[in-house]
Protein backbone atom coordinates (compact mmCIF):
# COMPACT_ATOMS: atom_id res chain seq x y z
CA UNK A 1 0.00 0.00 0.00
CA UNK A 2 1.39 3.44 -0.89
CA UNK A 3 2.74 5.24 2.16
CA UNK A 4 0.99 8.45 1.11
CA UNK A 5 -2.35 6.73 1.61
CA UNK A 6 -2.20 7.31 5.36
CA UNK A 7 -2.88 11.01 4.74
CA UNK A 8 -5.95 10.34 2.64
CA UNK A 9 -9.24 11.75 3.89
CA UNK A 10 -12.35 9.81 2.96
CA UNK A 11 -16.03 10.26 3.84
CA UNK A 12 -16.23 9.62 7.59
CA UNK A 13 -18.97 8.33 9.83
CA UNK A 14 -20.20 11.74 11.04
CA UNK A 15 -20.16 13.15 7.51
CA UNK A 16 -22.32 10.29 6.26
CA UNK A 17 -24.75 10.71 9.17
CA UNK A 18 -25.05 14.43 8.44
CA UNK A 19 -25.73 13.67 4.79
CA UNK A 20 -28.33 11.06 5.78
CA UNK A 21 -30.10 13.61 7.98
CA UNK A 22 -30.80 15.72 4.91
CA UNK A 23 -30.92 13.13 2.12
CA UNK A 24 -33.24 10.73 3.99
CA UNK A 25 -34.84 12.91 6.68
CA UNK A 26 -36.04 15.57 4.25
CA UNK A 27 -37.93 13.14 2.00
CA UNK A 28 -39.32 11.23 5.00
CA UNK A 29 -40.58 14.48 6.57
CA UNK A 30 -42.24 15.45 3.28
CA UNK A 31 -44.01 12.06 3.21
CA UNK A 32 -45.42 12.33 6.74
CA UNK A 33 -46.37 16.03 6.41
CA UNK A 34 -48.27 15.27 3.19
CA UNK A 35 -50.05 12.42 4.98
CA UNK A 36 -50.87 14.71 7.90
CA UNK A 37 -52.44 17.17 5.45
CA UNK A 38 -54.68 14.39 4.14
CA UNK A 39 -52.80 13.32 1.01
CA UNK A 40 -53.08 9.77 -0.30
CA UNK A 41 -50.21 7.29 -0.01
CA UNK A 42 -49.34 7.88 -3.65
CA UNK A 43 -49.24 11.68 -3.34
CA UNK A 44 -47.32 11.49 -0.05
CA UNK A 45 -44.70 9.19 -1.58
CA UNK A 46 -44.47 11.44 -4.61
CA UNK A 47 -43.86 14.42 -2.30
CA UNK A 48 -41.06 12.48 -0.65
CA UNK A 49 -39.46 11.73 -4.03
CA UNK A 50 -39.71 15.39 -5.10
CA UNK A 51 -38.13 16.51 -1.82
CA UNK A 52 -35.24 14.09 -2.39
CA UNK A 53 -34.80 15.42 -5.93
CA UNK A 54 -34.81 19.01 -4.64
CA UNK A 55 -32.08 18.06 -2.15
CA UNK A 56 -29.88 16.67 -4.92
CA UNK A 57 -30.36 19.79 -7.05
CA UNK A 58 -29.60 22.06 -4.09
CA UNK A 59 -26.33 20.24 -3.37
CA UNK A 60 -25.30 20.61 -7.02
CA UNK A 61 -26.27 24.31 -7.06
CA UNK A 62 -24.43 25.07 -3.83
CA UNK A 63 -21.26 23.41 -5.09
CA UNK A 64 -21.52 25.41 -8.35
CA UNK A 65 -20.78 22.27 -10.32
CA UNK A 66 -22.59 19.10 -11.32
CA UNK A 67 -20.22 16.31 -10.34
CA UNK A 68 -20.49 12.63 -11.14
CA UNK A 69 -21.81 11.68 -7.70
CA UNK A 70 -24.66 14.21 -7.92
CA UNK A 71 -25.37 13.12 -11.51
CA UNK A 72 -25.87 9.48 -10.50
CA UNK A 73 -28.15 10.36 -7.60
CA UNK A 74 -30.17 12.75 -9.75
CA UNK A 75 -30.56 10.06 -12.42
CA UNK A 76 -31.90 7.64 -9.80
CA UNK A 77 -34.51 10.10 -8.57
CA UNK A 78 -35.52 11.22 -12.05
CA UNK A 79 -36.09 7.61 -13.09
CA UNK A 80 -38.24 7.08 -10.02
CA UNK A 81 -40.30 10.19 -10.69
CA UNK A 82 -40.91 9.21 -14.31
CA UNK A 83 -42.00 5.72 -13.26
CA UNK A 84 -44.27 7.17 -10.57
CA UNK A 85 -46.43 8.78 -13.25
CA UNK A 86 -46.79 5.45 -15.07
CA UNK A 87 -48.67 3.83 -12.20
CA UNK A 88 -50.57 5.17 -9.22
CA UNK A 89 -49.69 2.26 -6.96
CA UNK A 90 -48.10 3.33 -3.63
CA UNK A 91 -46.43 -0.07 -3.41
CA UNK A 92 -44.77 0.53 -6.77
CA UNK A 93 -43.41 3.87 -5.58
CA UNK A 94 -41.75 2.08 -2.65
CA UNK A 95 -40.48 -0.79 -4.78
CA UNK A 96 -39.03 1.65 -7.31
CA UNK A 97 -36.73 2.89 -4.53
CA UNK A 98 -35.14 -0.56 -4.73
CA UNK A 99 -34.54 -0.06 -8.44
CA UNK A 100 -32.97 3.30 -7.69
CA UNK A 101 -30.76 1.91 -4.93
CA UNK A 102 -29.86 -1.06 -7.12
CA UNK A 103 -28.89 1.23 -10.00
CA UNK A 104 -26.78 3.31 -7.65
CA UNK A 105 -25.08 0.12 -6.41
CA UNK A 106 -24.35 -0.97 -9.97
CA UNK A 107 -22.99 2.51 -10.73
CA UNK A 108 -20.59 2.22 -7.78
CA UNK A 109 -19.42 -1.19 -9.02
CA UNK A 110 -19.04 -0.13 -12.65
CA UNK A 111 -17.11 2.98 -11.61
CA UNK A 112 -14.44 0.68 -10.17
CA UNK A 113 -13.55 -0.29 -13.74
CA UNK A 114 -14.60 2.75 -15.79
CA UNK A 115 -13.25 6.19 -14.97
CA UNK A 116 -12.84 7.04 -11.29
CA UNK A 117 -14.75 5.35 -8.46
CA UNK A 118 -17.83 7.20 -7.25
CA UNK A 119 -16.56 7.18 -3.66
CA UNK A 120 -13.57 9.17 -4.95
CA UNK A 121 -15.92 11.83 -6.33
CA UNK A 122 -17.74 11.91 -2.98
CA UNK A 123 -14.44 12.37 -1.13
CA UNK A 124 -13.31 15.04 -3.58
CA UNK A 125 -16.58 16.92 -3.05
CA UNK A 126 -15.72 17.14 0.65
CA UNK A 127 -12.60 19.15 -0.26
CA UNK A 128 -14.68 22.04 -1.65
CA UNK A 129 -13.30 25.39 -0.62
CA UNK A 130 -9.77 23.98 -0.42
CA UNK A 131 -8.26 24.08 -3.95
CA UNK A 132 -4.87 22.92 -2.67
CA UNK A 133 -6.38 19.81 -1.09
CA UNK A 134 -8.41 19.08 -4.23
CA UNK A 135 -5.26 19.40 -6.35
CA UNK A 136 -3.46 17.02 -3.96
CA UNK A 137 -6.25 14.49 -4.45
CA UNK A 138 -5.88 14.72 -8.22
CA UNK A 139 -2.11 14.31 -8.02
CA UNK A 140 -2.35 11.27 -5.74
CA UNK A 141 -4.86 9.68 -8.12
CA UNK A 142 -2.42 10.10 -11.02
CA UNK A 143 0.74 9.04 -9.20
CA UNK A 144 -0.16 6.53 -6.47
CA UNK A 145 -1.48 3.04 -7.38
CA UNK A 146 -2.33 2.32 -3.73
CA UNK A 147 -4.47 5.45 -3.57
CA UNK A 148 -6.47 4.34 -6.61
CA UNK A 149 -6.79 0.76 -5.34
CA UNK A 150 -8.15 1.85 -1.96
CA UNK A 151 -10.89 3.96 -3.51
CA UNK A 152 -11.84 1.11 -5.83
CA UNK A 153 -12.16 -1.25 -2.85
CA UNK A 154 -14.37 1.26 -1.03
CA UNK A 155 -16.56 1.82 -4.08
CA UNK A 156 -16.95 -1.93 -4.55
CA UNK A 157 -18.04 -2.32 -0.92
CA UNK A 158 -20.58 0.49 -1.18
CA UNK A 159 -21.89 -0.94 -4.44
CA UNK A 160 -22.36 -4.39 -2.92
CA UNK A 161 -24.07 -2.90 0.15
CA UNK A 162 -26.51 -0.86 -1.92
CA UNK A 163 -27.35 -3.88 -4.06
CA UNK A 164 -28.05 -5.90 -0.90
CA UNK A 165 -30.37 -3.14 0.34
CA UNK A 166 -32.21 -3.13 -3.00
CA UNK A 167 -32.69 -6.90 -3.07
CA UNK A 168 -33.92 -7.18 0.53
CA UNK A 169 -36.27 -4.18 0.27
CA UNK A 170 -38.57 -5.64 -2.43
CA UNK A 171 -40.03 -8.58 -0.44
CA UNK A 172 -40.08 -6.36 2.67
CA UNK A 173 -42.24 -3.73 0.96
CA UNK A 174 -44.57 -6.24 -0.68
CA UNK A 175 -45.28 -8.03 2.60
CA UNK A 176 -46.17 -4.93 4.67
CA UNK A 177 -48.79 -2.19 4.63
CA UNK A 178 -47.78 1.07 2.96
CA UNK A 179 -47.12 3.03 6.15
CA UNK A 180 -45.22 0.13 7.74
CA UNK A 181 -43.28 -0.39 4.51
CA UNK A 182 -42.19 3.28 4.47
CA UNK A 183 -40.82 2.97 8.00
CA UNK A 184 -39.17 -0.42 7.42
CA UNK A 185 -37.70 0.68 4.10
CA UNK A 186 -36.22 3.80 5.66
CA UNK A 187 -34.79 1.88 8.62
CA UNK A 188 -33.21 -0.65 6.26
CA UNK A 189 -31.67 2.07 4.13
CA UNK A 190 -30.33 4.04 7.11
CA UNK A 191 -28.95 0.86 8.72
CA UNK A 192 -27.22 -0.08 5.47
CA UNK A 193 -25.68 3.38 5.11
CA UNK A 194 -24.54 3.51 8.74
CA UNK A 195 -22.96 0.04 8.54
CA UNK A 196 -21.21 0.97 5.31
CA UNK A 197 -19.96 4.19 6.89
CA UNK A 198 -18.62 2.29 9.92
CA UNK A 199 -16.90 -0.22 7.65
CA UNK A 200 -15.45 2.66 5.64
CA UNK A 201 -13.94 4.22 8.77
CA UNK A 202 -12.45 0.89 9.90
CA UNK A 203 -11.06 0.19 6.43
CA UNK A 204 -9.38 3.60 6.23
CA UNK A 205 -7.87 3.11 9.69
CA UNK A 206 -6.46 -0.28 8.64
CA UNK A 207 -4.97 1.26 5.50
CA UNK A 208 -3.46 4.09 7.52
CA UNK A 209 -2.01 1.66 10.06
CA UNK A 210 -0.41 -0.51 7.36
CA UNK A 211 0.99 2.55 5.61
CA UNK A 212 2.44 3.90 8.88
CA UNK A 213 4.02 0.49 9.65
CA UNK A 214 5.61 0.35 6.19
CA UNK A 215 6.93 3.86 6.59
CA UNK A 216 8.58 3.01 9.90
CA UNK A 217 10.05 -0.28 8.64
Amino acid sequence: MDDAMHKTETPGFLAVLKSLFWDVGLSLAAYFVAHWLGASDYVALLCGSIAALARVLWVAFRARRFDMFAAVMLGVFLAGLVLSFVTGSPKFLLVKESFGTGLAGLAFLVSCFVGRPLIYHAALRMQEGNPARAAEFEQKWRDLPGFRRSFRVMSAAWGAGLLFDAIVRVPLVLSLSTSAAVTASTILFVATMVLLALWNVRYVKRVQARAAALQQA
